[in-house]
This record gives structure tokens, sequence and C-alpha cells, in this order.
């Protein structure tokens, strides 16, 4: 018999007893894992958004928005291709596809599992949070063309969570 095994028989035959508090805390620890909070998989979301939104503006500027100082940008290829109302639509849902993209990679399987079950809420948090961010650094919000920025953004939210939900579940991300 090796040392493991003498040392995993004599664990078997013993009679020592796991304290409660240890138990509760196990279980609680991984009850967290398995079911984690909407408000901690968001405020996660919304860190890598902040990053991926920042970086997604020095390829596609929004709103007048060019804080790279970028000459080319896919807003120019979307503008050529649908007019000013594809392009917003556009830009939209590249701004929230690419962020939940990157939190799909980034996230565990419950924590995507979270954000699904909680996907309106959440892409529209996103949205108007980034609204607000993008008018305090001096983007030109109108309506029409915010509401279809929006609309697109939730289309790409919607795509995005549903890839990245499969590529989880297949094990490529």
């Amino acid at each position: 018999m090796t040392m493991q095994n003498k040392e995993y028989q004599e664990f078997l035959e013993s009679n020592a007893q796991v304290p409660e508090e240890l138990t509760q805390a196990v279980h609680k620890g991984i009850a967290t894992l398995i079911n984690p909070s909407p408000w901690m998989t968001f405020a996660k979301l919304f860190g890598i958004h902040m990053v991926v939104g920042v970086l997604s503006l020095a390829v596609c500027h929004q709103f007048g928005v060019n804080p790279f100082g970028t000459k080319y940008s896919l807003s120019d290829w979307f503008m050529n291709m649908g007019g000013h109302e594809f392009c917003m639509a556009a830009c939209g849902f590249f701004f929230f596809a690419g962020s939940i993209l990157a939190a799909g990679y980034i996230f565990t399987i419950e924590e995507l599992r979270t954000l699904k079950k909680n996907e309106l809420v959440q892409t529209l948090s996103l949205a108007v949070i980034s609204l607000g961010l993008l008018a305090a650094i001096g983007a030109k919000l109108a309506l029409g063309i915010t509401l279809l920025w929006v609309l697109g953004g939730l289309v790409g939210g919607f795509l995005a969570t549903q890839t990245v939900w499969k590529l989880k579940e297949i094990r490529i991300f």
C-alpha cells in the first residue's frame, strides 16, 4: 500500500467531525460561485465595458467622439454603406457586442448565466451609463440617432450574449 493510500484509509477510518462553521463557510462559498450576484456581475461587465468601449472609440468614432485622434473609422464605412441611421445602429451594435464578447472570454459560465438572466436590464443600464459618460466628454447627442444607437446596442448585446453562451457551452471560450 502506498503512503497516499494509507493516509486515505486512515482518513476514512477516523471519526473526525468537521466543524459546523467550516461546513457553512464552504457551502456559502460554493453558493456564491454557483449563483453570482447580478450586481457583482454587472460591476464586472461595466469594468470590461469601460475598457473595451474606450478602445472601440479608436476604431469606430461615435457621436463625434474620437479620443485618440485617429483618422480612419468604421463609422465612415458604415456611413457609406447605409447612411447616418445605419451608421448609428451599426456603431451601437459594435460598441456593445465588443464589450460582451470580451466579457464572455473573461466571465465564468455561471456569470454568463446571470448576465443572460438579466440581459435586457444590464444592456440598457450600460447604454444609459455610456450615453451619460459620452455626453460628459462632449458627445453630440440627438434623440433620433441616439435611439438608433441604443437599438443597435441592444441587438448587439443580445447576439453577443447568445454567441458567448454557445461558445462557453462547447468550451471554446
